[in-house]
């Protein structure tokens, strides 16, 4: 996994018209989000506050994944 890349007002601008940097930038966010999550599953036993956010990411992952599907999946996999 690749460090993400800050997003910018320049950045979104440009993902409007370019349809695989979209692409890019979702998937690498979603990623990034799964790993955070399998990390916080472990701590989820002895932190019941750490359930609501996992809630939360999976909520999130969803509207990701619909994302990528719009766009066309997944590129480079």
């Amino acid at each position: 996994m690749s460090d993400l890349v800050p997003v910018t007002d320049e950045l979104l601008e440009r993902a409007r018209s370019d349809r695989t940097l979209r692409r890019r930038l979702v998937s690498q966010h979603l990623d990034t989000l799964m790993t955070a999550m399998g990390r916080a599953r472990g701590q989820a036993k002895t932190d019941p506050g750490i359930s609501a956010h996992l809630q939360e990411g999976a909520r999130l992952a969803v509207r990701l994944t619909e994302m990528l599907n719009a766009i066309g999946g997944i590129s480079g996999r």
